[in-house]
Order: structure tokens, then sequence, then C-alpha cells
């Protein structure tokens, strides 16, 4: 099947403009705002890279994924939204269809993979330029294209491949936007999956390892290509796509259709997934092991991204946001309780001699929760009685912090500096710490509890500033599964993996379809109660296993299929 396809999917026919960027230094050319002229763009060495650097413009990710605050988190098993009139509300309670969809990134997506297609179409009008520029522009292009690509794999599985722009005059009578349409079809899960990662291999043989300048903070590199196919590889291995007990009929998860998964199941997949991991440690290693886990403290990881010191992240979308502020409680903080912590997240968190808090021995209080937690939960969270930005806050009936929005007690602090009123100061997408815990995954999955696994995923458990104990030895493969996920709950809290891991591992019916609960503060004199309450009871329904294909989309005469259920 030939899905390769001359044209654009929704995307406008118009002249591409090359617009101005918020982002810092290769990130932040400026404006030109005349229409493209091909000759002079890409004929130009420093237009070429002021038109590239709009490629980048499409990274998205942080904690206004959907606007007024609004994330994943708020989607999955980790938060809650305070106002009821959030869109995240619905959507907790199955309202998701082809025309209703939070998560509609198909027209976004499109949008700037046309213009890596523009500039991948115009690379022989770089002949001019020093080879060396131009592999490395051609291989940027490549990476972002692929990294756009897999986004929309994540979400909808098999999607239409399109490797060129389309022109104007290509669409200009009937005829031709009938065959157009024709042409525009699903490829299959595999050929999108095989798609990526060739463009990923091709690009990391041309790209530096990481970048050595400040000013290329934020542009691809050889171990983004490699973090990112290892990533691409387990998705695909996982049991959404690659699924051992098929589904029933037109569901999430049956391998009858190839569009939305492979047609057998294979372990080998998780061989390749567990090999892409140990190709980066490997290509690190020879790269004098460049990135490696921050040690500057993990709450600091994401507030001092710009520490030269700190190695860790490997992609990331650079710059600053304050959309953190939107998760702040109400009242002295200024923010809006847009993102509150769930117990089903907080819960997660092993108590500091290993055990999860209902184990036997764990030595849980619920009137102290927070007492003898995983490190990572102070780190991560802020709650009643913390001293925070100044203020020590009060969230029972009458305190200074209360407001009839907290309905969960529980905000975060991850992302946000202490000491001021700022946010992230860039969005990660992969950092060493997924490395370690997909290899441990991936290896699991092909093996069992091997050496290699306990040894990767108690590299995050012993990271500097954490120190929680290693799993202890002789689990069965499932108990180690359990614990791999538990381990990437609390390590990505709110980092935007929780809702996809979720999906992929298709567990979402058990997590997503099930009671949330928070807590209710109260004071009597000197004494502070909590209690557990149920907020509300979630709705998932099986069609969100994966993300409609926009309705307008499907009306547009293509030949789209659309995902089952919709």
């Amino acid at each position: 099947m030939k899905n390769i396809i001359k044209s654009g999917l929704i995307l406008a026919v118009t002249a591409v403009l090359l617009t101005s960027c918020d982002k810092r230094g290769f990130l932040a050319p400026p404006p030109l705002t005349n229409a493209l002229d091909k000759e002079k763009t890409f004929t130009d060495p420093v237009n070429t890279d002021k038109f590239l650097a709009n490629c980048y413009n499409g990274l998205t990710g942080g904690l206004d994924d959907f606007g007024n605050g609004q994330n994943y988190a708020l989607i999955s098993d980790e938060a809650e939204a305070g106002p009821a009139y959030l869109a995240t509300n619905g959507v907790n309670f199955g309202s998701v269809d082809a025309s209703n969809n939070l998560d509609n990134a198909y027209g976004g997506l499109y949008t700037y993979i046309r213009r890596t297609n523009v500039l991948l179409s115009n690379r022989e009008l770089m002949n001019g330029f020093d080879k060396t520029i131009k592999d490395k522009f051609v291989a940027e292009a490549q990476f972002l294209r692929a990294f756009f690509y897999s986004e929309l794999i994540k979400r909808y599985a098999g999607i239409p491949i399109v490797t060129s722009p389309v022109a104007f005059e290509d669409l200009k009578d009937a005829a031709a936007q009938a065959k157009y349409k024709a042409n525009l079809k699903r490829a299959t899960y595999a050929e999108s999956v095989d798609f990526v990662v060739k463009q990923l291999d091709s690009a990391a043989a041309i790209l530096p390892w990481a970048v050595t300048s400040d000013s290329d903070r934020g542009r691809a590199t050889a171990a983004a290509c490699v973090a990112l196919k290892a990533k691409v590889l387990l998705y695909a291995a996982s049991k959404l796509f690659n699924n051992n007990q098929p589904a029933a009929g037109n569901e999430p998860g049956n391998s009858s259709n190839p569009v939305t998964g492979y047609p057998n199941y294979d372990v080998n997949r998780w061989k390749l997934a567990a090999d892409a991991c140990r190709e980066f440690l490997t290509k690190n290693q020879a790269n004098s092991n460049w990135y490696y886990l921050y040690t500057g403290g993990y709450d600091k990881l994401f507030t001092e991204s710009r520490d030269a010191s700190n190695h860790e992240l490997i992609w990331y979308r650079q710059g600053t946001s304050n959309s953190a502020i939107y998760c702040n409680p109400a009242g002295r903080l200024g923010g809006y309780a847009h993102s509150q912590t769930l117990l089903n997240l907080v819960d997660k968190y092993e108590m500091t001699n290993g055990k999860q808090k209902d184990e036997a021995g764990s030595g849980y209080d619920e009137q102290q929760w927070w007492v003898k937690r995983d490190p990572r939960l102070g780190m991560s969270f802020v709650r009643d009685g913390d001293t925070y930005k100044g203020v020590t806050l009060e969230f029972w009936p009458g305190g200074k912090d209360y407001n009839d929005t907290h309905r969960t007690a529980i905000f975060f602090r991850k992302f946000q500096r202490a000491d001021e009123n700022t946010g992230l100061q860039k969005w990660h997408y992969i950092r060493m710490a997924d490395i370690y815990l997909m290899l441990a995954e991936a290896e699991n999955e092909v093996s069992g509890p091997t050496a290699e696994v306990y040894t990767n995923i108690n590299l995050i458990r012993s990271r500097t500033g954490v120190g929680m104990p290693g799993i202890a030895p002789g689990l069965n493969q499932q108990q180690m599964r359990d614990k791999i996920r538990n381990e990437r709950a609390v390590e990505f809290a709110f980092e935007a993996q929780r809702y996809f891991d979720e999906r992929r591992w298709m567990i979402a019916e058990q997590t997503e379809n099930a009671p949330v609960y928070g807590f209710k503060v109260s004071k009597s004199g000197n004494v502070i109660t909590h209690t557990r309450y149920l907020i509300e009871n979630r709705i998932f329904k099986k069609r969100m296993y994966l993300t409609p294909i926009p309705v307008v989309e499907i009306y547009k005469g293509a030949s789209i299929e659309q995902n089952p259920g919709y």
C-alpha cells in the first residue's frame, strides 16, 4: 500500500508565511511578513534557518494544552478541575466524539508537517550552502516531521502519510480535487511506525549527539532521534497496538484492522523497543555519557532547566510559560485552582520503606498522609500547612486559602519556582529517566524481571534527592509490570505521560472509568483533620482508547476511515 501522497491534508494551499516566534536563541528570529518566495528563502541559509524556526513553532506541550489552564492530567487519573465549566469535566464523563474532542491535534500537527514538507521539497535550492549546514537543516526538518507524525500515531493509530506540500495549481479544478481525495487514505499502523522510524534513523546519522551552544538549545539532536525512536517503538509494542488478547468486534485493540494496530501479537516488538533504548545508552556512552540523571534535585529538574549541569533533558520544547499559575490555589496565590491533584495519584507514592500505603507495616497515617512518603511527593505537590511562595496554606473553612472550588486540597508545585510566580522553563518530552524506565518495561515484557530490569528501575528510585529503596527481589513478570507502571506514574506525574500510558496499556477502563477522590480539610482548635471523600464517578468508553478523526475530515469526501466506535 503506497500512501506516500503528494498533497497537504486539511492544510491551506496559500503561500506559507514566515511568522515570528517567541522562543529563545535560534527560536526567536525576526519576523518576515512577505509571502514565501522559494528562491529568496531556500537559497539563503539565514532565511532557511528562519523558516526552520517556524517549523519548531509547532511544538506544543505544557500545563495549558487545551487553553484556560487545562491539561492532560485533568483527563487522566492524576487531577481534577476546580471550576465546573472547564471542558475537561465533559471528557471525564465520556463526552468525546468526532465533533467534540478536546484533544483534537489533527489539523495543527498537519499544518506543521506541511511546513517541514515545504522545506524538504526545496532542499535542491540549498545547493549553494555549505554541505554541513544544508544537511543539518534537512535532518532537523526530518526529525520534526517524524515527531509531529509520532504525536498523530499515538492518538489516532495509522494516519495519512504526506511527504510533499500541495500547490494551489494542483487542486484548481474539480477533477484534480477528486483525484486528491481518492488518494488520501490512512496508512496502516505498521507503515506509519516504519515511516517515522526510518525518518529518525536518517536524521540521527547527520545530527550532533547533543547541542554545544546555548543559542542552539531546543534544536533536534541525534540523541533526540534515538530516544524518540525508542518511545515510538515502545508504544507500538504496547497492548493497544500489539494485543496478545485482541479486543472483540470493532473496538480499539482488535487486530483485525491493520489501520488501528498490528494484525498479530509479536513479543519481538518489545525487543525492538528495548534494543532502541540500549542503542541510546551505547551511543551516549560513546559520547562521554553526555546525558545523565540530574543531580541538582528532582524538584529543581523542572525549574532550573537552564542549569548547565542539567543534562537529563533529551528532547524538550524551549521557552517559558506562566500557565502553572492557573493551577495554583485560589486566594493569596492568585491561581484559579484549575488542576488539583487526585488522591488516586497521591496513593501511588510509596512510603519511604518501599511499601504501598495499604501494605501491612507501611506506617501510613491518613491524618499525616505526607509523612514518610517517597520524597517526590513533597517535591511535586503542596498541601494545607505548607509554606509556599511566602504564605502558609490554609485550606480549611475559614482559612485564608479556603475556596469552594478546591476539590482535593492538594495542588502541585512541580514546574513552579517557590521564590517567584513563574512556571516551567521547558516542557520535557523525553528525559533520561524515560530511557531507563522504557528499557525496564520493554525488557520485562521480553524476558521477565531480569537483573537489567531491576538495575534500570532502581536507577530512578535511587536518584539524587529521592533515595527510595530498591525493588524487592523475586518478583514475577506481572508484579514487576505493576511496579514499573507505578514508578512511571510517580516519576512523570503531570508530564502528559500518564494519559497516554493508560491508553497504550489499555487500563483506562479501570483507572479512568472509576471513582476519584480528594480530601476535605477541617480545623477544630489546633486539630486539623483530613477526610477522604468521593468527588465523582468518572466514565471512560472503550472507543476513547483512540482519538476520533475530526468529523470535518470525514465529510470532505476523502477516503479517511474513522476510528472504531465513532
